[in-house]
């Protein structure tokens, strides 16, 4: 009993203290969402994200190829060769389906260590001059102007008044556009060159928008000369596409050259100028990897959707593929979205480990979590650049002799590895530091003289409400994987949200098991111990009286006559007839037995033995 006792009050303990670990727990979890995707969570989140994407992608064999190179690029450790080598499997002639997935498989193939020098060639050949480009020619100077400007051995003299308009086009290829201040560039002078001459110190630039758009771009180079001197210019766009430009086709086969170390220059206005267009494959991520200017990471920043997540307007995938692919474009930022962006991922992360069940999805996501390094033609693995003691940079900051990105690893597509941070200062990036009651808007990046620099525009700082006190967030409405606290208030009718805990819709299965197990034990204490519990029942029901021995439910019937027969004592011989012989009664032997129950006897002998 003694032992019994123990083992019963132990387990009550037990079950007592599971029960208050769990309430802190939950109270743990309702208060500290935010602190849930600390490092070790994150990590632990991305395994079983491998492990899912392995299991799913099986060795690669059935998947089409943007999801094989997708794959590659996420870097599974136990399937990745054999994910390279069907990937050269379903090459032909130097490419692959289409310009999109010959671009994705250039960039698996070079992330593997691979040549991939054929399908380059064969990329770049698919290149074509746009048609839905507009072009202007500007000339300008701070004097009455006469130019003269050559092109198919014609040459043709235009003057610039003080008001800085044109007085007449320059031959069929140069017509008078936009209030008469610039050139149109006729589509059929698209390959010309254009040799510009002036008498006074004057600058020329070509300028373009999409027949679509009301927007115009400057070219990078606006070039100046001195009276008399001479400036060429010539149109050099191209995009990529089958039978016309395809936007998504060209924005990756760019992205694929620039990893190859081929110059772009060429692809870039139309990208730029087509981006409003093309909307649904969120154009500013490509923008800023190509060009690393920084307007364009301050407005992707700024499409962020409920500050967690990106989705594309009318995307032409998803919110988890957009935003793998912005955490990919912004990988130097220093912006609070960035954090944001990958708590919501791993939020929003399947039970089995993948993203919306899809190999892609979750390839990409891993991606840019991750950013697991490649490997070489002759090191093996890639040398992350930070393991080198040198700086993953936006591209734009590093100047070729210390540019060292083809031998160590940068994540993010938009870096590349350099020997010095050539930091400027913040106002040299045109940028500036937010002040304590400012707040910016846009892309943060580190500089020279702060580690907050400001790309975007600082805005005035919200009063902190009792919401954001609290560390929550105020917005005009929850996501879906939010919910509302009412307890705390926010400004301008907005509601407080908070993220949705699943540790805390889920945390309760163990305590209902601890439960069974502590109902199952006493199940089993109460079988070994039944005898000493009918004893005790026993008791409780004849409320402890104890047994006289005395027999009331056992009595012999009465020894009177019989019904039906006369008595015996009153028979007598009838006349006539002989005398009646009365046989001899021998006495009936008594039967010696207990009619009690031998399970209860032995109860009131266990009771009358206590009793001593």
């Amino acid at each position: 009993m003694k032992k019994s006792s123990i083992f019963l009050v132990s387990l009550l303990l037990l079950f007592s203290i599971s029960i208050t670990l769990a309430a802190e727990n939950q109270t743990t979890n309702q208060t500290t969402t935010s602190a849930t995707s600390n490092s070790d969570s994150t990590s632990d989140k991305t395994v079983e994200g491998f492990k899912c994407l392995e299991e799913k992608a099986g060795h690669c064999k059935s998947l089409t190829t943007e999801e094989i190179a997708l794959t590659i690029l996420a870097t599974p450790d136990n399937i990745f060769d054999d994910c390279v080598k069907e990937l050269k499997k379903k090459q032909s002639s130097n490419h692959w389906e289409n310009i999109k997935d010959t671009a994705l498989a250039i960039l698996a193939l070079k992330h593997a260590g691979e040549d991939t020098e054929s399908a380059e060639e064969w990329l770049i050949k698919q290149n074509r001059t746009p048609l839905d480009l507009v072009w202007y020619l500007q000339e300008d100077s701070n004097a009455k102007t006469e130019c003269h400007i050559g092109y198919n051995a014609q040459d043709f003299t235009i003057n610039i008044g003080e008001n800085k308009k044109i007085n007449k086009n320059a031959g069929k290829c140069l017509i008078r556009a936009q209030q008469n201040f610039w050139l149109e560039i006729s589509s059929k002078c698209y390959d010309q060159e254009f040799k510009i001459e002036c008498d006074k110190d004057f600058i020329s630039s070509l300028l373009y928008k999409n027949k679509k758009s009301s927007t115009i771009y400057v070219l990078d180079k606006t070039t100046s000369s001195p009276a008399y001197g001479s400036i060429t210019l010539g149109i050099k766009s191209k995009c990529f596409g089958e039978n016309k430009c395809d936007y998504e086709a060209t924005v990756w086969a760019t992205v694929a050259l620039m990893e190859t170390g081929h110059n772009i220059e060429e692809y870039i206005p139309y990208i730029i100028a087509s981006s409003e267009t093309s909307e649904k494959y969120l154009p500013e991520a490509f923008i800023y990897i190509l060009t690393n200017y920084e307007d364009y990471a301050s407005s992707l920043i700024a499409k962020q959707k409920l500050g967690n997540y990106w989705e594309a307007k009318s995307s032409a995938y998803n919110q988890y593929y957009d935003t793998g692919l912005a955490l990919i474009a912004l990988g130097s930022s220093s912006a609070e979205q960035i954090s944001k962006a990958k708590e919501w991922l791993l939020f929003s992360q399947g039970t089995n480990g993948c993203w919306q069940n899809s190999v892609r999805d979750t390839a990409i996501i891993l991606w840019a979590l991750e950013g697991k390094s490649g490997k070489s033609k002759s090191a093996g693995s890639v040398t992350y650049c930070s393991e080198a003691n040198y700086f993953c940079i936006p591209s734009a900051d590093c100047p070729s002799s210390e540019n060292v990105g083809n031998n160590y690893f940068c994540a993010s597509l938009s870096d590349t590895c350099c020997i010095h941070e050539n930091l400027k200062t913040c106002s040299e990036y045109a940028g500036k530091k937010c002040s304590e009651t400012e707040v910016c808007t846009g892309n943060e990046r580190k500089a020279s003289d702060t580690n907050n620099c400001c790309t975007g525009s600082c805005q005035e700082k919200p009063q902190d409400n009792e919401c954001e006190k609290n560390f929550y967030t105020c917005m005009d409405s929850c996501s879906e994987f939010q919910e509302p606290m009412s307890t705390y208030s926010c400004d301008k009718a907005q509601v407080c949200c908070r993220m949705k805990s699943k540790k805390a819709s889920t945390s309760h299965w163990w305590i209902w098991l601890l439960v069974i197990l502590i109902l199952l034990a006493l199940g089993i204490l109460a079988y070994i111990y039944r005898d000493n519990l009918k004893l005790y029942y026993f008791q409780l029901k004849t409320k402890f009286k104890k047994d006289d021995g005395k027999n009331t439910g056992g009595a012999m019937p009465p020894t009177g006559p019989r019904p039906g027969f006369p008595p015996r004592a009153n028979m007598r011989p009838r006349p006539g007839f002989p005398p009646i012989r009365r046989p001899q009664r021998r006495p009936l032997p008594r039967r010696s037995y207990d009619r009690r129950d031998k399970a209860m006897t032995n109860t009131f002998k266990q009771l009358r033995e206590m009793s001593r």
